[in-house]
């Protein structure tokens, strides 16, 4: 509740083959501002991609950690990195006021800024609606979320519109230190790949009373997911 802005950046790194043939290493450094009001957050973010991965790869189609894979079955196989901006996305969400239990209902808009000739972005819009359930007993809160993804229609692409749902459980650790671990699920906007499943978990340390830093991470568990992925997050409070 109340009012507040934060500025944040960082770098997440992904490793494995995304039910492709080889290997995918994806590296993005995202940008976002993040503006609060009463029950209502509206966040803007704008990453700068690094994909180094097969020529059929392209990135920016949606997804609960880092950067999905969607197959582009008339590009040949041939590997190539490439790097530029990504797709802008425009958030909203909105804090239900319900006693005892959180509920947030949230939405999110992508747009294709990113270079579709270099295979960073589809070239069409995203949208994507969901909504989250939290309860705090103490020092730890369960959670569940589930989202739907409305895919854009790039010519060339056999895309479908897909479901993502994550559950775990947040915690105070220390003064000022929060954890999460959660399992997350999320289907593949191309139906040529395989869906994700993975463990996600992460930290979130108070440095001083403007400035925190994220550090997160996730572990694979299915051909689709990322065998490993990294990250850290540095957040600047401006009010």
């Amino acid at each position: 509740m109340g009012a507040g802005a934060e500025l944040s950046t960082g770098i997440e790194y992904q490793d494995g083959t995304f039910g492709t043939a080889q290997k995918v290493e994806t590296t993005s450094i995202p940008t976002s501002l993040r503006i609060a009001t009463g029950r209502f957050q509206f966040t803007v973010t704008l990453p700068y991609l690094i994909i180094d991965a097969p020529g059929n790869v392209v990135g920016g189609g949606g997804g609960l950690f880092g950067l999905p894979i969607i197959v582009d079955p008339s590009q040949p196989a041939t590997r190539v990195r490439r790097e530029g901006l990504g797709d802008l996305r425009l958030g909203a969400s909105y804090l239900v006021p319900l006693s005892g239990i959180g509920l947030t209902v949230m939405g999110q808009v992508k747009v294709p800024t990113a270079l579709q000739r270099k295979k960073l972005g589809t070239g069409k819009p995203d949208y994507m609606m969901g909504a989250e359930l939290a309860k705090s007993f103490g020092r730890i809160t369960p959670f569940a979320d589930l989202s739907y993804t409305i895919a854009g229609d790039p010519q060339g692409f056999d895309l479908r519109n897909a479901i993502s749902a994550r559950a775990g459980v947040a915690g105070q650790i220390a003064a000022g230190l929060r954890g999460h671990i959660s399992y997350d699920y999320a289907q593949n906007l191309s139906r040529l790949a395989p869906d994700q499943e993975q463990i996600s978990t992460g930290i979130n340390a108070g440095l001083t009373n403007r400035l925190s830093l994220g550090l997160y991470g996730s572990a694979g568990l299915s051909q689709g997911a990322p065998d490993l992925g990294a990250g850290l997050q540095l957040g600047v409070r401006l009010f």
